[in-house]
């Protein structure tokens, strides 16, 4: 099943410490006919984010297996990824992070839509990536 959505990390961490959003992101996983992804980038992003704000490694291992492992499959980074993501940067007036321009290019690569909030995929042309952005952290 081709994938149908790109979960972003803070569409994960939305998700994961049940803030706006995370309803979406939960309904992207119960409905059968969707097959959501990540970025490989994410797994990095993840931990990071886990490392800083949960702090527990039993836990960061445990948020891992779930969202890495358990709910979503993984779209690799390659040569297509790379020149996708700096023509995304550069669309955006350079100020999309690498990381970020990584995970836009892989939601493009597959034709699917691009889940998160953050700010900075609203610079991103339409036409580019499908997105869904979910509401600011409250």
């Amino acid at each position: 099943m081709p994938v149908t959505h790109l979960l972003d990390t803070s569409a994960l961490l939305a998700h994961y410490f049940d803030e706006a959003g995370a309803a979406e992101v939960d309904a992207i996983w119960q409905e059968p006919s969707h097959n959501p992804a990540i970025c490989v980038l994410t797994i990095t992003e993840l931990r990071g984010r886990l490392a800083i704000e949960v702090g527990s490694a039993d836990e960061i291992e445990r948020v891992l297996d779930l969202y890495v492992n358990q709910l979503t499959s993984e779209a690799p980074v390659d040569r297509w990824v790379a020149e996708e993501a700096a023509r995304l940067r550069e669309a955006s007036g350079g100020r999309l992070p690498l990381v970020d321009a990584c995970i836009a290019a892989c939601a493009s690569r597959h034709g699917c839509v691009l889940v998160h909030r953050d700010p900075h995929f609203d610079r991103l042309p339409e036409e580019s990536v499908a997105r869904l952005r979910l509401p600011d952290r409250s």
